[in-house]
């Protein structure tokens, strides 16, 4: 069973992480900041494209800059860097079965863990570069602090302020309220942390923040005056009070970023029903209730954000695992199993016809979704594939059946699919996300000696993609900059007008294959 589950841990990080350019979003901006670390040593505070970036901290990229260095002989910068997030994950990983199992026992930490690997919402950002990994490692390892608490108090309060440093210097103050919120609660949730033990080890946590997180404040302050404040205000401003719609969004987001974890979360409340509140189950019902009500009240609600909820979720839903009725756990076991076998075929279906053009209707619409692509025949990428399938098959048809088996086929399918688009079809997605080619051309079409490059209406991630890929960095007309550059690089959507006025030539346009955002660059006439 231990080597079952170590080849599916491997199976799920390892696919993705490298082999392809920076994608949009996310993947994009952290590479972009990663780049300003290495080649421009702005190790302190994160930087994307020349600017401070205060929405992250710097924590996750100090370690992508290091597995970069690392694996800089043998790898391409962005795909060095975005081992990291395969780093961070077997960490969090690794935390989330010991908190289950310190709050519950050993069978729910590795149901908890199986559980999380199954969470819609968490796939395709396990792979990307991105501090929000950084931040459930971290937060992790602090619950597994609270956890913990009951049994060896001092020790968990050094865990519980490394956990919170750790999340703190990766996504903010966003990422540690609601754990602060649950770790000062939990003697009031319940008695098993009502001692002065815990308490005291409070103090410890505290220490472990002031020294860590204080020490980096001081730092960035020391290298620019002010950026402490700036700091502050980019952290509080990412709460506001919440609008009515924001629960709508919510609760369509939530209902697939965290299957099948709110279900069997459900489950364990509800077969618990008519016995006493175990403790670990009342201080995950507070995480689960805090964690939520901060993404109420987060002032631009994104998919990306509903990731801390996935990690007390999976926890709580570990605990009803062992305990799943049978025709519930072959009902979630084989809805994951047919699933996965459907959509695998279909996906190798769509592989065949790209290389020999048959069936022709689908190798037309492969066509038809990226334009220009150009398949091309790869042995490793085959053999990849038929390792993924060959190794799900057996453990559908030849695994030992078990009590993680509903979660344990769920997670396989998911890691078949993942695996099957990240060697199969690979080559197609990169085509379609990269901006590799559109930078290209930009940085051929920009004059010989221009000092500056003005902007307006560009993206995060494209200023990003920009800078990594052509070393083009501009001044952003929104941000205030002086319009007094020569050239000015405008992004819009297709059919937008660019209001520039008169007295600028069009020297270039571009734009990814299928995308509608199209750019162009101008030249200030005399």
């Amino acid at each position: 069973m231990p080597v079952l589950f170590a080849t599916l841990l491997l199976a799920y990080l390892l696919p993705g992480l490298i082999g392809h350019d920076p994608w949009k979003t996310e993947d994009a901006i952290g590479i972009g900041i990663v780049h300003q670390m290495l080649d421009h040593g702005r190790w302190i505070v994160p930087y994307l494209a020349g600017e401070p970036y205060l929405e992250d901290g710097p924590f996750h990229y100090w370690i992508a800059a290091l597995t970069a260095k690392l694996f800089g002989l043998v790898l391409a910068p962005h795909d060095g860097a975005r081992l990291a997030s395969g780093v961070m994950m077997a960490v969090m990983l690794a935390f989330v079965h010991l908190a289950g199992r310190e709050l519950y026992g050993r069978t729910e930490g590795i149901g908890a863990m199986l559980t999380l690997l199954g969470c819609l919402g968490l796939l395709v950002h396990a792979h990307e570069t991105l501090g929000d990994i950084s931040m459930l490692a971290g937060q992790a390892l602090a619950w597994y602090g609270i956890a913990l608490a009951t049994r060896r108090p001092h020790r968990a309060g050094w865990l519980l302020g490394a956990g919170l440093v750790v999340a703190a210097l990766s996504k903010g103050l966003p990422a540690v309220v609601a754990t602060i919120t649950v770790a000062l609660a939990a003697p009031l949730v319940s008695s098993a942390w009502r001692r002065r033990e815990y308490l005291m080890s409070l103090i410890a946590t505290l220490l472990t923040i002031l020294v860590f997180c204080g020490g980096w404040l001081a730092l960035a302050e020391s290298r620019s005056g002010g950026l402490a404040l700036a700091l502050w205000h980019a952290n509080a401003a990412q709460f506001a009070p919440p609008p009515a719609a924001v629960l709508g969004y919510w609760g369509q987001t939530l209902a697939w970023a965290t299957w099948p974890a709110w279900p069997l979360a459900l489950w364990t409340l509800w077969e618990g029903r008519r016995r006493t509140v175990a403790p670990g189950t009342r201080v995950l019902i507070a995480a689960v209730a805090a964690t939520f009500a901060v993404l109420l009240f987060l002032s631009d609600p994104r998919e990306v954000y509903a990731l801390p909820l996935l990690v007390p979720l999976a926890l709580l839903a570990g605990a009803g695992v062992p305990t799943l009725r049978r025709g519930a756990a072959n009902a979630l076991a084989w809805f994951g199993a047919m699933s996965a076998g459907l959509l695998g075929a279909l996906m190798w279906l769509g592989w065949f016809a790209m290389m020999t053009g048959f069936p022709p209707t689908i190798a037309r619409n492969f066509a038809k979704l990226e334009p220009g692509h150009l398949p091309q025949f790869s042995w490793t990428a085959l053999a990849v594939a038929l390792a993924f399938t060959l190794g799900w098959l057996w453990l559908i048809l030849r695994g030992e059946r078990s009590v993680f088996r509903s979660v344990t086929f769920w997670a396989a399918g998911i890691t078949l699919l993942w695996g099957l688009a990240m060697s199969l079809i690979l080559s197609w997605i990169d085509y379609g996300k990269s901006y590799r080619t559109v930078a290209q051309a930009l940085k051929k079409n920009v004059p010989a000696g221009t000092p500056c490059i003005e902007s307006r209406g560009l993206g995060e991630a494209q200023r990003a993609v920009f800078d990594y890929h052509a070393d083009v960095v501009t001044r952003r007309l929104e941000r205030g900059a002086e319009a007094r550059c020569p050239l000015l690089l405008v992004q819009a959507r297709e059919g937008e007008s660019d209001n520039i006025g008169s007295g600028w030539k069009l020297l270039w346009e571009g734009r990814r294959p299928r995308d509608r955002e199209r750019f162009r660059l101008y030249q200030r006439q005399p």
